[in-house]
């Protein structure tokens, strides 16, 4: 039987290596899916959304009595503002 030679021992090496690697890169791709899985199952479950409180259904300016009253005004809410306290220009308009 012929000797095994260092080239041939080298390959068997690397190859051994890259199988390894394969595998570490398939554990670690499937291990983080399962946990991603498992963390949106517990969040889904343990977080809840906006509850929803319901108003009795009346028309605007209509009391219960019959009386006729005046909308409420509100002041508009101010847009939000981005850029962090940085003043925003935006280029390119028309």
């Amino acid at each position: 039987m012929p000797r095994q030679s260092q080239l041939d021992s080298a390959r068997l090496r690397r190859d051994l290596g890259l199988a390894r690697a394969r595998r570490l890169t398939v554990y670690t791709a499937v291990g983080a899916t399962a946990f991603t899985a498992v963390f949106a199952l517990v969040a889904a479950t343990s977080l809840p959304g906006h509850t929803v409180t319901t108003t009795p259904a009346t028309q605007p300016g209509i009391t219960d009595n019959g009386g006729v009253t005046q909308p409420a005004i509100s002041t508009p809410i101010q847009a939000p503002q981005y850029g962090y306290g940085a003043p925003v220009t935006v280029s390119g308009g028309s």
